[in-house]
């Protein structure tokens, strides 16, 4: 791509796999409480809810606590919850099997950057944990500003601490309300993460299935 000068990505179901992440917080607090607190039906049909009220992190962690007491009542309020599961969810993070090949092409060749929302303490420490940190010239993490994606205002700012141009940059995400649409409005070219071909077909830019696949346009 010419003039593109900084290559900005999301974190979540991106670099890294948060599902397999979740999958090891399911497990964690079954370990954890299962014994002392029995919950009903198989463990996978338990898990199987966690999935579907996690909704892969847009699910609310607030409601978690209250739709979880249907079929598991643990000694939890939704606070306390809240932060059990933040002092934990950091250290579980995993890559994808591509993620660190595909930026030890980029780095160098482009500026990079990480644009995520969420706690600044999770986010970080995922981060951390897989040894993320050196690839990236900037980190932004919406619990340390005042705005988050999709505000176009977040994706300005990470061009402003690159030094270049919103039409300088490209961002890479996987959830279309969030980072798709917020960098079409930031007027940033995306590069969309997703393995269906019906979702928001009205969408005409570049389209790929797995992270690997953004360098045949890097």
């Amino acid at each position: 791509m010419q003039n593109i000068k900084a290559v900005i990505f999301d974190i979540d179901e991106t670099l890294i796999n948060r599902k397999e992440a979740f999958l090891r917080l399911c497990d964690y607090l079954i370990d954890k409480y299962a014994k002392d607190y029995p919950f009903e039906g198989s463990k996978e049909e338990l898990i199987n809810y966690l999935v579907e009220i996690d909704a892969n992190g847009y699910g609310g962690l607030n409601l978690i606590i209250p739709k979880l007491s249907r079929v598991w009542k643990l000694p939890h309020t939704t606070q306390e919850f809240i932060e059990e599961r933040n002092s934990i969810f950091g250290k579980l993070t995993t890559t994808f099997p591509e993620t660190y090949e595909v930026l030890d092409k980029l780095k160098g060749k482009y500026k990079l950057a990480v644009i995520t929302n969420g706690y600044s303490s999770v986010q970080r420490e995922k981060i951390s944990t897989v040894q993320l940190e050196d690839y990236f010239d900037d980190i932004i993490v919406s619990g340390e500003e005042d705005f988050e994606k999709p505000d176009p205002r977040i994706f300005w700012l990470s061009c402003e601490h690159l030094g270049v141009k919103p039409e300088e940059a490209v961002f890479i995400g996987d959830y279309y309300p969030n980072d798709i649409a917020g960098a079409l409005s930031a007027k940033i070219m995306p590069i969309w993460i997703s393995e269906d071909p019906d979702e928001h077909m009205e969408y005409q830019g570049i389209r790929v299935k797995r992270l690997k696949d953004i360098l045949e346009y890097l």
